[in-house]
């Protein structure tokens, strides 16, 4: 008997710890599983945003690339394509592991660098992009911007927690209500085979502008802090013993950095001269345009003694217009020298001061005297399918964070979009193309 209650005891035991094994195992399977899905999904969400990313590049690209009429520009507009059309292939792989009923998204994205690379061959050759070829280019253009759209759509989708990565071809409803599923829209997109801008300058320009020393301030003496809040006070018009010190900075522009309830304002350490400031204000109702703006910001820069200067292009966010200012001299416009201010819209107060651009880069430039072409002679320049609004002489910033003196071309095509086309004056090369945007925000570029 007692046996036989030992042993029920034993099986009991065992069978307890069967349990509680099985238990453990499920609870660490589970754990696993539910890792392994975040982990995927991670990985799906980053690929769907990288793909979104691509086609934005692509519709940009091949936008400029119907504007190109030289080798060097097409070169690298081609380049770009190539490049992008290949990554956006990559993401959409690991969207779909290659499911073939999406293979019109895969054919698009292999030709678009191949025929912009063929056409890039053919200029090389001295050829010139027949009507046919530019009339391919648009049908492009009309997909990437088609394609982008939905696939922006499906980001959006994500963002708010309605998109289910799983493949599958019918439409499926639950408790939470309608879910979007990434085979029907992608296949949907697929089926459709029959862009933040910025300020010029002030975005795909101006990452350099922190990477150098300041031309100005470079062989100025050191202010002491007490010399720099003297400065600042002197600046915004208000009493020094109304600033109080916040920090100081060690860069290529170090400053030192004062605030109070209504300003935050940043001084040269070397030189004295205030960089920037920012108020505190918000703007309560929109009572002031744009011109008035531009007037009220032109008005203040000449107070503080930046007299050679031309208003740019402007956006309004929140009820502040910003407008980016450049220096401006003998008909050429530094676009380099870049200043930004703010303007409150309904008491026309300036809210922001930035001449970070204009500290960094502002000195005595030798202008290109023997340069092959004319503004006039640039025109001849120019994709035969737009039309010259205007040009001017200008200096713009590269890439290698060099400057560049060229001729802007300020032209519209058929369609009436309006696009800025720069040109060597000694080589004849196009060396970059921005396009305009026109918002209820502003006049913006891309």
């Amino acid at each position: 008997m007692r046996k036989s209650k030992r042993r029920l005891i034993r099986t009991v035991s065992f069978l307890s710890a069967v349990i509680v094994a099985l238990t453990v195992w499920g609870s660490v399977t589970s754990y696993k599983l539910s890792q392994a899905e975040k982990s995927v999904r991670a990985s799906n969400e980053r690929a769907l945003t990288q793909l979104g990313t691509y086609l934005d590049d692509i519709s940009l690209n091949l936008q400029k690339c119907m504007y190109c009429n030289g080798n060097t520009m097409l070169s690298t507009v081609s380049t770009k394509l190539w490049r992008s059309s290949s990554s956006a292939k990559e993401s959409l792989s690991e969207l779909t592991d290659g499911n073939t009923e999406i293979s019109g998204v895969y054919k698009f994205l292999s030709q678009v660098g191949e025929y912009t690379l063929a056409l890039n061959e053919r200029i090389a050759n001295g050829e010139k992009i027949s009507a046919a070829e530019t009339e391919n280019l648009n049908k492009l253009l009309d997909y990437a911007q088609k394609l982008s759209v939905n696939i922006n759509y499906l980001i959006e989708q994500e963002e708010n927690g309605l998109l289910d990565f799983e493949e599958i071809k019918t439409t499926l409803q639950n408790d939470s209500g309608e879910r979007f599923y990434l085979g029907d829209e992608l296949n949907d997109a697929n089926q459709s085979l029959n862009d933040y801008p910025t300020l010029i300058y002030d975005g795909p320009f101006s990452d350099h502008i922190l990477n150098k020393t300041s031309a100005v301030t470079e062989k100025m003496e050191t202010v002491t802090e007490t010399q720099a809040k003297d400065k600042a006070a002197e600046f915004l018009s208000i009493g020094s013993n109304e600033l109080k010190f916040l920090s100081k900075t060690q860069n290529n522009l170090s400053t030192y950095t004062f605030f109070n309830s209504d300003y935050t304002v940043s001084v040269t350490q070397k030189g004295g001269i205030v960089s920037s400031f920012i108020t505190s204000d918000f703007v309560s109702q929109i009572e002031l345009s744009s011109e008035q703006a531009i007037k009220n910001a032109v008005e203040f820069l000449n107070e503080h003694g930046y007299d050679k200067i031309k208003e740019s292009y402007y956006s309004t966010t929140d009820g502040i217009c910003t407008i980016n200012f450049s220096y401006y001299d003998n008909g050429i416009t530094y676009y380099t020298d870049l200043i930004k201010v703010s303007v409150a819209l309904d008491t026309g107060d300036i809210t922001a001061f930035d001449a970070t651009g204009y500290l960094m880069n502002h000195k005595t430039r030798a202008v290109e005297k023997n340069v092959k072409y004319t503004p006039t002679d640039g025109k001849k320049l120019l994709n035969p399918n737009l039309k010259v609004l205007s040009y001017k002489k200008a200096f713009i910033p590269t890439e290698w964070e060099t400057e560049l003196y060229v001729y802007e071309y300020h032209c519209v095509d058929k369609e009436e979009q309006e696009v800025l086309i720069y040109i060597d004056p000694v080589t004849g090369d196009e060396k970059d193309i921005l396009i305009l945007l026109y918002t209820d925000g502003g006049v913006l570029t891309k």
